[in-house]
This record gives structure tokens, sequence and C-alpha cells, in this order.
């Protein structure tokens, strides 16, 4: 499941107002623990976001249910669209990514979505992490379609 033909330095990330709100529903809703989930799509494109339970339970960490990771990535493949990225919540900060999520970004073509909350909303941040380096990534909210 790696991009298709993508680049590294001209990376983006479209997603869909729908899939923005699924996030950020899922985010608010498990508002005591970091919150974890992948976005599947085509072409920079998203078609689906799959919240995955944080089995790690911590307001400070997340680590995703294995099985649940291995059916959202079986399912992904199934369907011929490729991991887009990977979304987390930082409940305290920081609004980049962490020491840990640096050290911990396993798959480096995928995006790291980064939600945080220090002014009181909840806002979104996409990285490129690789090799040790972050590399901030737009993402342009679209309409369905």
């Amino acid at each position: 499941m790696g991009s298709r033909d993508m680049g590294f330095m001209n990376r983006k990330l479209y997603l869909k107002k729908v899939h923005w709100k699924e996030m950020l529903l899922d985010i608010q809703e498990r508002n005591s623990e970091e919150a974890c989930g992948i976005i599947a799509g085509v072409d920079e494109t998203s078609c689906a976001v799959f919240p995955v339970t944080n089995i790690s339970h911590s307001p400070v960490r997340f680590l995703m249910d294995p099985e649940e990771q291995l059916e959202v990535f079986n399912y992904i493949e199934e369907q011929d669209w490729d991991l887009l990225a990977i979304y987390h919540s930082h409940l305290a900060g920081p609004a980049g990514p962490s020491p840990i999520d640096i050290a911990e970004a396993y798959y480096p073509e995928t995006l790291s979505l980064i939600w945080s909350n220090l002014s009181g909303d909840w806002i979104c941040h996409g990285y490129l992490i690789a090799d040790g380096q972050v590399t901030l990534v737009p993402i342009r909210i679209i309409q369905s379609g």
C-alpha cells in the first residue's frame, strides 16, 4: 500500500468535508484519550476514514489495536485504495509531531495528521515524517464528489 507515484516534495491531501467531520467527531468523542485512525483514498483524495481503538487508552499516547488495523489495511487493499494518512489527537499539545511521533513513524510515505486543541478549538495539520525529518503538508478540504 504505497503512494501512487507521489513525490515527497509536492505532497498534499484532499480531504472530503464529510471525512474531516468524521475525524473531528471521533476526536471529540474520545476526549479523555488520544483518538487515532486511518484515512484511505486514491490520488491524494480521501475515500474513507476508519477510527481505530487506542489500546493504550492514554491521553498522551496512542497504539492502534493491531487486529482492527489489519482489518482496515485488508479492506483498503480490497478496494484498491492507498493508505493516505494516519491521524491522532494531542489533547494537551504539542500542535505538531512529538518526539515519539517522529520516532514511531513507521510508514514514511503515509501522512501523519495531528489534531490539537491548544487554542480551545480543534485544529489539524498534516506532516510527512521520514528518516526523522518532518515536512508540513497542505490539507485541502473539498466537497464530496
